[in-house]
């Protein structure tokens, strides 16, 4: 994922691709989740999550989810880090590979989405990206590109960001849904609240 993109202003100038991801789709978050690991994980953390919270929200059992994102070399309880030694990245790419667990709450789904499909070979074996010129980061996906169908392509690159937005906050479904719960009885509130009022000034002349 993008090398100081947390930090980083936006430096580009152009139209953002849509994503169009579903959080309620536990399909698409566990291929998200896995291709997290596969292509993701060498460098980066999501250090806030845990991955009995990951299996827990995504329908795995704990050991479903130890499994498929650490090939069995985690505990349930430990924190999703990456599998990267301190210092490996700064010797390979010049900079401190950063965390991604906020990344789509501080760029939004579309930017990343846009990021990880915007690479293009300026020359053999060199690449730069459209949205962010210079990026340290490697094409990580032109072998999953190279491999895979327009569509194919698509939906991975919609897995992934749908994976990276659930964990920028795991709980966001579960606020929205308890917010259409509040609404309405704000609204049935307000409803009896007027009635009462009505019943009690029914027999006061203004």
């Amino acid at each position: 994922m993008p090398y100081g993109i947390v930090s980083a202003a936006p430096a580009y100038n152009i139209k953002l691709e849509k994503v169009n991801n579903n959080l309620r789709d536990l399909d698409s978050l566990q291929r998200g989740a896995s291709l997290f690991t596969n292509y993701c994980m060498a460098c980066h953390s999501v250090q806030y999550m845990r991955y009995n919270r990951i299996a827990r929200d995504l329908g795995w059992t704990d050991e479903q989810a130890v499994e498929v994102m650490s090939f069995n070399q985690a505990k349930p309880v430990d924190y999703v880090l990456t599998r990267m030694d301190p210092g490996v990245s700064e010797q390979l790419f010049g900079i401190e590979a950063p965390d991604l667990s906020l990344l789509t709450r501080v760029k939004g789904n579309d930017y990343i989405y846009t990021f990880i499909r915007g690479y293009y070979e300026e020359e053999e074996g060199k690449w730069n990206n459209k949205v962010l010129t210079g990026t340290s980061m490697p094409n990580v996906l032109e072998g999953l590109k190279r491999h895979a169908t327009e569509e194919e392509f698509d939906q991975a690159t919609t897995d992934l960001v749908n994976f990276l937005d659930y964990v920028g906050e795991p709980s966001k479904v579960e606020r929205w849904d308890l917010g259409w719960k509040v609404i309405l009885f704000l609204l049935l509130l307000l409803t009896l609240t007027y009635l009462l009022k009505r019943e009690y000034w029914k027999d006061i002349k203004h």
